[in-house]
């Protein structure tokens, strides 16, 4: 698949290759629908350095079907918690005044504002808000409607794979470009704890076969996989922020705290530094290295005026600061100015 979108602009921001890595703050469950607690993730969030906080317009009305599904999630100091999905979705929801402000205090800050859809009414209100992305979850793959209605606005559309296949994928990116959607931010992403399966080869194959950036959207606070994906080619990183994990609500456990995502951060800065270049190059220190790892040729033999010099009466040996050992080809056949002894290390001075 091919397309002109590889690389997306949001804001003052370039993501895709040749670009440094885009950071984003997972605040979509941390801020527990309390307005004032999601200013101030914001705030941190800005100290911290990233490039956007994302957050989630769930509606669960809208959304839920059943009410009484349940969901049981990991706390911190209290174990294994248990609530149903409506209650723990109305706790996150917020009126589109307060959204508005939550989106304007983003901006005020130099930060995306980015925000999964869940249903489709969600769409025009993050249009009237102020979105340069629509987001949705892996769990929306099959909404053709809402995929189709993000597409009609002619925006990016950002998508965590998760229960996606090659096809599903395909599929799902044709519904949005068929409607008029302009470009696609992938998000490698799972729901497991079984390594075998996690297939992080899944990043470059993507950003290959269909074109876009593609970033990786970790479900916990495991650094490991996040410091892999960067040397598979990753464009986006997304990470969940909260204030305090002891908070008793679901996504407090698998976050990092403040303190524990400035070093992430810090590393994910720092192995991005390390990608180099698209060539091979060696390194300021090995450079300097090199004039005592590198072998100079040296007799192994002694030799007379006049004599020639050939292979057998040379040896490679440290320091490299004579005649290099990848010169020996022109050095046999010389013949020698004087008398030299063995063990000499030879200039090229001392024949003609």
């Amino acid at each position: 698949m091919h397309n002109s979108f590889s690389t997306i602009k949001l804001g003052s921001k370039i993501i895709g290759d040749g670009h440094p890595i885009y950071i984003m703050a997972d605040l979509g469950l941390t801020n527990g629908g309390d307005l004032d607690r999601s200013l101030k993730l914001i705030d941190k969030a800005a100290e911290l350095g990233v490039d956007a906080v994302k957050f989630q317009m769930i509606e669960p009305e809208k959304l839920l079907g059943d009410k009484l599904a349940e969901y049981t999630y990991q706390t911190l100091k209290n174990g294994l918690k248990t609530e149903k999905y409506y209650n723990m979705f109305s706790k996150l929801s917020y009126s589109e005044s307060e959204w508005k402000t939550i989106a304007d205090y983003a901006k005020s800050k130099k930060l995306e504002f980015i925000c999964t859809a869940h249903v489709i009414e969600a769409v025009a209100v993050l249009e009237r808000v102020g979105v340069n992305i629509h987001k949705i979850c892996t769990w929306s793959m099959n909404h053709k409607r809402l995929v189709q209605e993000i597409g009609k606005t002619k925006k990016p559309l950002m998508l965590d794979t998760g229960m996606f296949t090659t096809s599903t994928l395909l599929r799902t990116l044709n519904w949005h470009i068929e409607c008029g959607g302009l470009g696609v931010i992938i998000l490698h992403d799972f729901h497991t704890l079984n390594t075998s399966q996690m297939n992080f080869r899944a990043i470059p194959f993507m950003k290959k076969n269909f074109g876009y950036p593609v970033g990786y959207t970790p479900q916990g606070r495991d650094k490991d996989m996040d410091f892999m994906s960067i040397g598979l080619g990753v464009n986006v990183l997304e990470k969940r922020l909260t204030l305090d994990r002891s908070i008793p609500e679901n996504g407090h456990f698998k976050s990092l705290e403040p303190n524990e995502f400035s070093l992430w951060i810090k590393r994910v800065k720092e192995l991005e530094s390390s990608l180099g270049f698209y060539s091979v190059l060696p390194t300021d220190d090995d450079m300097k290295i090199s004039k005592i790892g590198f072998k100079s040729l040296y007799l192994n033999q002694d030799i007379k005026k006049n004599e020639i010099i050939s292979n057998v009466m040379i040896s490679a040996k440290r320091p490299g600061d004579g005649i290099l050992a990848d010169k020996i080809d022109d050095v046999c056949g010389k013949t020698a100015r004087h008398d030299i002894k063995k063990g000499t290390k030879l200039k090229w001075e001392d024949f003609y």
